[in-house]
């Protein structure tokens, strides 16, 4: 039969007072049965403060101090990312900004064009698209 290792899972809960309670349940009873794994071996901790079985190198957790729920008074003093480490938050929103859709080769001109309601709604018959359809059939008109 396999062990069963501590788990400490959070993911149904939200933001009510109740489910604050019930998160710090769950992480007493985590730390717990953590330090109770711990202390009985067989287990050691990777560079990246998990628990692994010595015997099948699986891993177990994270360290119980890294899954702690913060306190009231920790999550007051938190700042925002942005404000604590400002270069690299402006480092990261360039690379976001430079994302996105790659610049096309030829980009089209936007123009208000009338046109009458029959041709219109012609395009518009042959479904998602017509647009690209109607540009196609301009472009043979005029040899393109």
């Amino acid at each position: 039969m396999a062990k069963r290792w501590p788990s400490f899972i959070t993911k149904d809960l939200g933001d009510t007072l109740e489910d604050e309670a019930e998160l710090h349940r769950r992480w007493e009873t985590y730390d717990q049965e953590m330090k109770a794994l711990i202390t009985a071996g067989g287990v050691h901790q990777d560079v990246d403060g998990w628990w692994v079985d010595d015997a099948t190198g699986k891993l177990i957790g994270p360290d119980p101090e890294m899954e702690r729920p913060l306190t009231t008074e920790e999550l007051s003093q938190a700042k925002p990312f942005k404000e604590v480490f400002p270069e690299m938050a402006e480092k990261i929103e360039r690379e976001i900004a430079a994302r996105g859709r790659p610049r096309l080769e030829r980009t089209k001109t936007p123009v208000t064009i009338r046109l009458d309601p029959d041709v219109v709604e012609r395009f518009k018959a042959t479904g998602k698209g017509w647009q690209g359809r109607m540009n196609d059939a301009l472009r043979k008109a005029v040899g393109l």
